[in-house]
């Protein structure tokens, strides 16, 4: 058999079932025909990298304070659609105490205060620098990212609340880009690890509280290498993201990273932006909200035509990508990350674990931001 891909850590029969799809759909079948090509789909997050770039730069926007909001638009963001219920147990600050958006919002804003007023980037005249032992920062930096892990959507809100991305409201498309190439070129020199964050011991509403963060992002080289085969061979790559648009482009498009990939083949959640090219913390609806069905609408929409046909082959790691891996009859090949996550996808799980020919799995290491060639991940699986 001839082999398109390179072995590297791929699970054994994985490595076999997309060679052998790619010599029945490639240029080397006498059937290919370049007018009516065929086309693979893939989430971005958890399944083309190791992380998430929506979390990594909400971690370098949150240690770098890099937000273009006074206090007052800050706290109103930080608040809309989410739901006001008390946080599930596991998040009970460190006195046991429940814990709500409402106490540890008004925390943060008091904290985004003091830096707003402190740093020479608002209205200060400090650096980074200096502020980064005051309490006030620690204080910012913990219960952001505490708020991000507690906090849930707004059942009742008439939208989805794509937090991270509104986050980014200010910004233009070039700023965007600039500060994920600062923040991804950062995050990869970080060492991969879970970091725990305590708030300082001072007067809050919410108390003192910890949470644990995934901190590192990386390439994955099966994937850099899947995704080059298949263009090489006559089959178009799309990524489909739940991740802002402008943030999974600034990754998946830089010429130094290794992907590479052309900014039309890169989709997401789009948001609104305003006269000036600022963002909008609102969706725009002329498009298809890339979130779980949202991503078969998006590939319906912007993907399929009639000089193609597909998706022949799907990659994703969780409920999000549930829809799109099992959506399409065309689909001879879906592709699931292992991970320790729960949910609709287990039913896909089994699948590939019952030796289905449409289904796999694909083991990792998270910590070492690598492939296993086994169907399950090894060690700290988030």
């Amino acid at each position: 058999m001839k082999t398109y891909i390179k072995r590297l850590n791929w699970e054994e029969s994985i490595y076999l079932a997309i060679n052998k799809l790619i010599a029945k759909h490639g240029k080397d079948n006498e059937a290919y025909n370049p007018d009516n090509k065929p086309f693979a789909v893939f989430d971005w997050d958890n399944t083309s990298i190791i992380g998430d770039v929506e979390e990594a730069l909400l971690y370098y926007m949150v240690r770098n304070v890099s937000f273009k909001m006074d206090p007052e638009e800050f706290y109103e963001l930080i608040r809309k659609n989410v739901d006001r219920k008390d946080y599930p147990k596991e998040f009970n600050n460190l006195d046991k105490q429940r814990v709500n958006i409402d106490l540890i919002s008004q925390d943060i804003k008091r904290a985004y205060e003091k830096l707003y007023k402190n740093l020479d980037r608002f209205e200060g005249g400090k650096t980074l620098e200096e502020v980064q032992d005051t309490d006030y920062y620690q204080e910012f930096v913990s219960k952001m990212l505490y708020r991000y892990r507690a906090s849930e959507f707004d059942p009742e809100a008439e939208d989805p609340y794509c937090w991270m991305s509104f986050l980014l409201k200010n910004y233009k498309t070039e700023e965007v880009y600039d500060l994920c190439k600062g923040a991804y070129a950062s995050m990869k020199k970080e060492r991969i690890r879970v970091e725990e964050f305590v708030s300082p011991d001072i007067k809050s509403e919410a108390g003192r509280i910890s949470i644990k963060y995934f901190v590192g992002i990386r390439t994955l080289d099966e994937m850099v290498d899947l995704y080059r085969s298949l263009e090489e061979n006559g089959i178009d790559c799309y990524i489909v993201s739940a991740s802002f648009i402008d943030i999974v482009r600034a990754f998946a498009t830089d010429t130094n990273n290794n992907y590479k990939m052309k900014e039309e083949k890169v989709l997401g959640l789009r948001l609104m932006k305003d006269d000036e090219g600022k963002i909008l913390p609102k969706f725009d609806k002329d498009f298809p909200i890339s979130i779980r069905e949202g991503k078969v609408q998006t590939i319906n929409k912007l993907i399929k035509n009639d000089r193609n046909y597909g998706p022949i082959m799907v990659g994703g790691d969780s409920d999000g990508d549930f829809a799109m891996l099992k959506e399409f009859d065309h689909t001879d090949l879906s592709l699931i990350i292992h991970r320790a996550n729960s949910g609709l996808i287990d039913d896909l799980r089994q699948k590939a674990r019952e030796g289905s020919l449409r289904y796999y799995s694909q083991g990792r290491n998270l910590l070492e931001a690598s492939f296993v060639p086994s169907n399950k991940s090894e060690g700290y699986n988030e």
